[in-house]
């Protein structure tokens, strides 16, 4: 399993070095389409830190895995969202970009899966982390999926969200990895934790702002 983790993060710095080559500092350059679906998308992220549930006291902190050039620290200093931010991400530009661009924020070079924190975080979002298909067999790619929620769970003092493309669409590009949210929200029920929301709303719609095919899923933890 190790190596097939090494392999998928390779990868994906490729794919994403790539990307903002290419495009820089943009929704392009994360590979994730129009500038206004990303916004789109960063609200769904922050809504984790809203619900009738256990939350900090003070500013929250929250861990962005996947962070690229920071746009959601971006969205959130613009929108005076009160964060103690720290982003996370395997591609040297990006955060290259980021410490200088945005130096209220931690930017840290790093694996998921061989970060080791000093302590959690309040909150952990990856947005459109877990949509690249990996140059792998479906099954591996699936099991990288769930490690990763795992992981980013695992990092989180009281919850964490993500989103996921959906499998409930009439198309399916070869380079995406979709996923059935019924049986995700099976794998996080039976194995993660019993307090779990899915919005799959606003698939396909986002407003007639063009379609997104995907969901968001929040995980909780048992107050302590």
């Amino acid at each position: 399993m190790p190596d097939e983790r090494k392999a998928s993060a390779a990868y994906i710095k490729r794919h994403y070095s790539a990307m903002f080559r290419a495009h820089g500092p943009s929704s392009k350059g994360v590979d994730w389409g129009s500038d206004r679906d990303v916004e789109f998308r960063y609200r769904k992220m922050l809504d984790v830190l809203e619900g009738d549930y256990e939350r900090p006291s003070g500013v929250p902190s929250l861990l962005d895995v996947g962070c690229g050039w920071g746009g959601l620290l971006a969205y959130c200093l613009k929108r005076k969202i009160r964060i103690d931010y720290t982003g996370l991400d395997i591609v040297p530009e990006m955060i290259a970009h980021a410490r200088k661009a945005y130096p209220s924020g931690k930017f840290i070079r790093g694996d998921l899966f061989e970060f080791r924190p000093a302590e959690k975080f309040d909150y952990v979002v990856g947005s459109g982390v877990l949509a690249l298909k990996l140059n792998d067999s479906i099954p591996q790619t699936a099991r990288f999926v769930r490690d990763a929620v795992m992981a980013m769970f695992d990092l989180c003092r009281y919850g964490t969200a993500f989103n996921l493309m959906s499998n409930m669409v009439n198309f399916m590009a070869d380079n995406l990895y979709y996923t059935s949210p019924v049986e995700f929200l099976h794998f996080c029920l039976s194995e993660i934790s019993p307090r779990v929301k899915l919005d799959h709303g606003y698939s396909c719609l986002n407003r007639g702002r063009g379609k997104l095919y995907e969901y968001t899923v929040y995980i909780y933890k048992d107050p302590r």
